[in-house]
């Protein structure tokens, strides 16, 4: 018997601004699977993804997790969301305070968890950098860095926006390749907001595409 998806999708709408984003839209995230998301800027791709993580609530239509708890959604944020007076360790560790909760880390992380914020610093090419302030790297370090923090969360479902637009070629194809590795391998999903078409060809399953002028007409298409 197939396991049952992540997350279902049914009749979603968001209204902005007296003006639809987008509307009936409707479909389900399978496990083990890259999604991708695309279309010009401006049609409702980050708002989509703060639906799906439950920050926000939609205008019409539901989504349900059917096998999955809010604590098992990560993100990785546009607008990254680190803490700038804070160093590389304390920002990139602090992604598995939800599994583990304030109190049960008031006298320090779990050795486990520090082995793995070093080994995912160190893989992102951060690990040289544990002790400087998140303020004084730069924009393509600072995206890593949030990358690191959203994967020690240990998302089984990846909400991504854009996690790849400040890294080059080089960090983009790795990047792309290590979170799609990850996320299936533990029976898990990624969803991902991209804009170059090379990339969603070479790693997506299933596309999301959004039309600039017709709310309607957001097309999902496998590859």
């Amino acid at each position: 018997m197939p396991a049952p998806p992540l997350l279902n999708v049914r009749n979603l709408g968001l209204k902005k601004d007296q003006r639809w984003l987008f509307r009936n839209l409707e479909f389900s995230i399978p496990r083990e699977a890259f999604i991708a998301i695309t279309g010009p800027s401006g049609v409702g791709k980050t708002s989509l993804l703060s639906l799906l993580a439950q920050s926000q609530a939609p205008t019409e239509g539901s989504l349900s997790l059917p096998s999955l708890r809010k604590t098992q959604v990560g993100v990785i944020y546009q607008d990254l969301q680190l803490t700038n007076g804070a160093s590389v360790w304390t920002n990139a560790l602090s992604g598995s305070l939800g599994r583990h909760g304030e109190l049960a880390t008031l006298f320090g992380f779990p050795r486990e968890e520090k082995d793995k914020c070093h080994h995912l610093l160190k893989r992102f090419g951060l690990g040289e950098k544990t002790t400087q302030w998140a303020s004084t790297l730069s924009r393509g370090e600072r995206q890593r860095l949030a990358i690191c923090r959203a994967l020690l969360s240990a998302p089984t479902l990846l909400l991504a926006d854009e996690p790849v637009a400040s890294l080059d070629a080089s960090w983009a194809q790795k990047t792309l390749a290590f979170l799609k590795q990850v996320q299936v391998e533990k029976g898990g999903s990624i969803v991902c907001s991209l804009h170059d078409m090379n990339q969603v060809q070479e790693f997506a399953d299933l596309v999301i595409r959004a039309h600039s002028q017709d709310p309607n007409s957001w097309e999902i298409s496998q590859l």
